[in-house]
């Protein structure tokens, strides 16, 4: 695959790459980590800063834990197969966000599903019985 990441254009190379770059072809558990790591501090920083009310105008409501609700909150957009989102956060509070938090939570969904897969890809390398 790494050989295929160098021929052709840069759109018939780029799916290689992008692999070797999350993943290092399947077979790291370290890089899949450290950019879920990576996505989940990104989000957690934006949410904290508007719960948190320090950068931009707080929410209505009064959050008691703001900086664990950031953290929940983005460690549930990670997941989403879990369910924690629908569960400590309703469809209330969802709705009550900015629409650029809305769409930071759809895109720590999207790209956490496929680090996940690599992460589990590289795990399955790590243990396979030859």
């Amino acid at each position: 695959m790494q050989f295929a990441g160098k021929i052709g254009s840069i759109w018939q190379r780029l799916p290689y790459l992008l692999f070797g770059l999350f993943s290092e072809y399947g077979y790291s558990i370290l890089r899949p980590t450290l950019w879920l790591l990576g996505v989940w501090a990104f989000g957690f920083a934006a949410f904290w800063g508007y719960l948190s009310g320090c950068c931009v105008p707080a929410p209505d409501g009064v959050i008691e834990r703001p900086m664990g609700a950031a953290m929940g909150l983005s460690v549930s957009n990670l997941f989403p197969l879990f369910g924690f989102g629908r569960l400590y956060f309703g469809a209330e509070f969802m709705q009550s966000l900015p629409a650029v938090l809305k769409a930071l939570s759809g895109l720590q969904t999207v790209v956490s599903l496929p680090l996940l897969f690599f992460l589990g890809l590289g795990l399955r390398q790590r243990f396979r019985l030859r």
